[in-house]
């Protein structure tokens, strides 16, 4: 059982561990190659890029959750018709994307908060990053149905052959054409497309069980694939509402500055915060079909797995930070005291690592067994109230320290909230509900 686990969660987890190489060199590449202002646009511009990721993840985690179920249930076709009603949604979500994208940037620009300084990178980060919103969703999409397909290690395939074109056209555009920003967007539009079109080959070859064919969708198939996607797509909103509300504090307290700190911040917790993503990815399809199967012991067991797993990550990576801070934080920046200043928020803000991987699992498991009552629950709690209680407190009472504080005492405050319910759903049954 464990060899099975690690077979789908080491591709997934490889596979988020290259897109967070990517969105890491692309931060240095910025950092480098255009200058720390840049790199805080960047910052300031990526929520509109989550919440694109969130609309793609609502439909690809809710309709894979669904394909698994019925491929754990035996019901091949109607795992067919889920997997195709799914994409038909991603791509007229793309298409609005995409229109709103580009003829919105500026407005989107100023109501992120971004100064008149940083403006035009704004905008243009935004614009350039969602005229490739059809390749953006549809990557998304597809990899997770790769999975459920029992297909991992291509998953994890397409997902590296894009990220290393990501790299190889950001060193391009940004240090040889001197794109700046624009580059920089341009290039991880086109990472996704080269991850897409594997998807895309794969789907058509018919290797798998699930396969293209016309279909309909109707609004019952829009209901249960958004009900059950919906705690995955908070779960990227809340980055992007979380993000927002950091930096709109930290432009109030500290400024421009402030804003490149917490940008190299996000940029150094992308790897680990991959790595819970990648595991609660990994995770899903065993859980989603075991539950199909009403094999309730063979779930608990591969969620006990998984906890341990984010556990032991927010481990290694808390003491990589410790011991190999300072270095890291030189990849994006030359400014020394801009990397010290950095260093020591960066020891504080980590801290919440370790509490943010069980959330991250917790809320997966309920998705992934249709809880979702509890997984949007927990979802909403951590990005729409905890940090944002942490942030009105703890910078009032401790100063700055407490702006890198809050990352802690907002994951903190979810995991008591989560292990406090779950205590309450265990009295009354309704953490086992495989048996209904």
């Amino acid at each position: 059982m464990i060899r099975k686990f690690f077979n789908y969660v080491i591709p997934a987890v490889i596979g988020m561990l290259v897109t967070s190489l990517y969105i890491v060199v692309d931060g240095m590449f910025v950092g480098k190659g255009v200058g720390s202002n840049a790199l805080a646009a960047v910052n300031i511009a990526f929520p509109p890029n989550l919440i694109a990721t969130a609309l793609a993840l609502i439909i690809s985690v809710g309709g894979s959750t669904l394909v698994a179920m019925n491929l754990g249930a035996g019901k091949n076709e109607d795992a067919i018709d889920k997997f195709n009603e799914s994409i038909l949604f991603l791509i007229i979500v793309a298409i609005v994307l995409l229109i709103v994208g580009v003829f919105f940037s500026k407005p989107i620009a100023y109501a992120l908060g971004a100064p008149d300084s940083l403006i035009e990178d704004v905008y243009n980060y935004i614009k350039f990053c969602f005229i490739f919103s059809v390749p953006l969703v549809l990557s998304e999409g597809l990899n997770c149905f790769l999975r459920n397909d029992g297909a991992p290690k291509l998953a994890m395939y397409a997902m590296i052959s894009g990220s290393l074109t990501n790299i190889l056209l950001d060193y391009i555009f940004i240090f040889i054409f001197k794109w700046g920003v624009i580059g920089a967007a341009i290039a991880t539009g086109l990472g996704e497309l080269v991850s897409m079109t594997i998807a895309i080959i794969y789907f058509l070859s018919g290797k798998g069980i699930l396969r293209f064919k016309k279909c309909k969708i109707s609004f019952k198939s829009i209901k249960d694939i958004t009900i059950i996607g919906f705690p995955a797509f908070l779960t990227e909103c809340t980055i992007a509402v979380v993000t927002m509300a950091f930096n709109m504090v930290i432009l109030k307290r500290i400024g421009e500055t402030g804003a490149a700190t917490y940008s190299i911040i996000n940029y150094t917790l992308t790897v680990i915060n991959m790595i819970f993503v990648g595991i609660a990815q990994g995770m899903q399809p065993l859980l989603s079909f075991y539950y199909g199967a009403k094999e309730e012991d063979k779930v608990k067991y591969y969620y006990s797995l998984s906890i341990k797993s984010v556990l032991a990550a927010a481990f290694v990576n808390y003491f990589v930070f410790l011991l190999f801070g300072k270095r890291i934080i030189s990849f994006f920046t030359n400014d020394m005291d801009l990397i010290n200043v950095t260093y020591n928020a960066l020891k504080i803000f980590s801290l919440g690592t370790f509490f943010a991987g069980i959330n991250v699992i917790e809320s997966a498991y309920f998705q992934s067994i249709k809880m979702c009552k509890i997984s949007t629950a927990i979802c909403v709690f951590r990005g729409f109230m905890a940090t944002q209680i942490s942030l009105f407190i703890l910078p009032g009472l401790i100063g700055d320290n407490g702006i890198w504080l809050s990352n802690l005492g907002g994951e903190l405050l979810v995991f008591l909230v989560v292990m406090a319910s779950q205590k309450k759903y265990e009295r009354r049954d309704w953490c086992h509900p495989l048996d209904k």
